[in-house]
């Protein structure tokens, strides 16, 4: 189904590589949104089943141009404007990415890979890059936008940078000993790790109560009226009718026939609502009781019973956000952030497949990238003897936060503002109005930084 409509809205508006306005009224980037919106569900439900094969047809029969022999292990990429040669490994949680946002600017550029690639894990490879054959990014780099890396090298860094010629590994035993034979300590004694044994003040039992209700209880009324549809309409009526030509003259059947698949998206909207519900209540009370934002000390007795609560309203968040973010409707986690009372989202934020904390309020217009992840907590000093800090976020309008981001505690970003791949912040970072951000810790891009990035696609910097 989702090749269908697919290639339906590919004959309306023919997709194009170029840079366009991230605006409603610019056509290809709207439609561009459409293609994204009908490849995600399918794309998420090929990965589910483990089998690498089927996420590898996913992405072929949605546009894709690969080999059999290539390999994603839990990569991400994007489906359209992406060539394949073949024997190509990326690695566990890198990106290869056709499309960025800057600013207000949505940038589509085709990348081509060669035969034999290797793209180490964690790392991003940007819109425009060419890999020539028997080339290796290594792991936690970044190409920039429209860079060529030539043939039988490694790159590394961010932006990717040549380091060596890629050369047969002759003496193989020669490897292996450097790799194996060297012994190594541990860099904590025993005692380091050991820590006193303290009371909970949310007992354990009332997570496992709280997550069973909000999972299972979110399914008793969709359950019911899921059954009594089953066994009082399609049973009866189709299912129990001797097949013929002419039952699909009877008006009857025509009916349940065609409001089946709306009477099964409102039963599943309805278990969304009741996750949504039951977790709004359980939240509100540990919100309540919880600890304000600040910095605690996690062995103190008074700062624990509070942090108790803080680890329960954190536990309470996980499965409403998985389930809206990964359902076939994501844009209405935004609704179910709100209803909670988790977080505060303008208008037009859109969330990608990435990580969501609670006390992360965005202005209008913002966009998370894949896996991109801004964290309200960190932990500070050695096992046993740490602080948590605890600190929301506050941004602006317009925000972009691009793929494999990472935002500390305490962040505070004004409008228009951009993260470019792979950039992170360092605790209580305040990003200026219109900045383009990269590295870590992520500094403002100047003219000449932001034109070596990303080349000649955004003059108007």
């Amino acid at each position: 189904m989702a090749k269908f409509f697919l290639s339906i809205i590919n004959l309306i508006h023919t997709p194009k590589e170029g840079v366009f306005t991230r605006d409603k009224k610019d056509k290809n980037y709207c439609y561009w949104c459409l293609r994204s919106i009908i490849k995600k569900w399918p794309l998420w439900l090929a990965r589910q089943f483990n089998l690498p094969i089927l996420e590898r047809l996913a992405l072929k029969f949605l546009g894709l141009k690969s080999f059999k022999a290539n390999c994603v292990n839990g990569g991400w990429l994007d489906s359209e404007f992406i060539e394949f040669g073949k024997n190509i490994k990326i690695g566990q949680g890198s990106i290869v990415m056709s499309n960025i946002m800057i600013r207000d600017k949505l940038i589509i550029k085709r990348v081509v890979l060669g035969d034999n690639i290797i793209i180490g894990a964690h790392s991003v490879v940007c819109p425009g890059t060419i890999i020539e054959k028997n080339t290796i990014l290594d792991a936690l780099s970044m190409t920039s936008l429209g860079q060529k890396l030539e043939r039988n090298s490694v790159y590394r860094g961010t932006p990717a940078k040549k380091i060596m010629k890629n050369q047969p590994i002759v003496n193989i035993e020669e490897l292996e000993k450097s790799i194996f034979q060297k012994k190594t300590k541990s860099r904590e004694e025993d005692e380091n790790l050991r820590t006193d044994v303290k009371e909970m003040s949310v007992p354990f039992h009332v997570y496992i109560l709280s997550g069973w209700w909000i999972m299972g209880g979110s399914f008793i009324i969709p359950g019911l009226l899921f059954i009594i549809f089953i066994y009082w309409f399609l049973i009866p009526h189709i299912f129990l009718t001797p097949f013929s030509l002419n039952i699909l003259l009877n008006f009857e059947i025509f009916v349940i026939l065609l409001f089946t698949p709306l009477i099964l998206i409102g039963i599943y909207l309805l278990h969304l609502f009741f996750v949504a519900l039951f977790t709004s209540i359980f939240y509100r009370f540990a919100d309540y009781r919880g600890p304000a934002q600040g910095i605690f000390n996690r062995n103190l007795n008074e700062h624990w019973k509070a942090l108790d609560y803080y680890h329960w309203r954190s536990f309470l968040l996980k499965y409403p956000v998985f389930v809206f973010l990964k359902s076939p409707f994501p844009w209405l986690l935004n609704w179910e952030l709100k209803f909670i009372g988790s977080n505060k989202i303008g208008k037009g934020t859109v969330f990608e497949d990435c990580f969501i904390h609670s006390h992360l309020n965005f202005g209008k217009n913002c966009y998370m990238g894949t896996f991109a992840h801004i964290s309200n907590h960190m932990v500070d000093g050695v096992y046993g003897t740490e602080n948590l800090t605890f600190y929301g976020a506050k941004i602006g309008d317009n925000c972009v936060f691009n793929a494999l981001i990472g935002g500390m505690p305490g962040l505070e970003m004004g409008n228009n503002a951009t993260f470019l791949p792979m950039t992170t912040t360092i605790k209580y970072d305040k990003m200026e109005d219109n900045g383009i951000y990269l590295g870590f810790p992520a500094r403002k891009l100047n003219k000449e930084s932001a034109k070596k990035f990303m080349g000649d696609v955004f003059n108007d910097y």
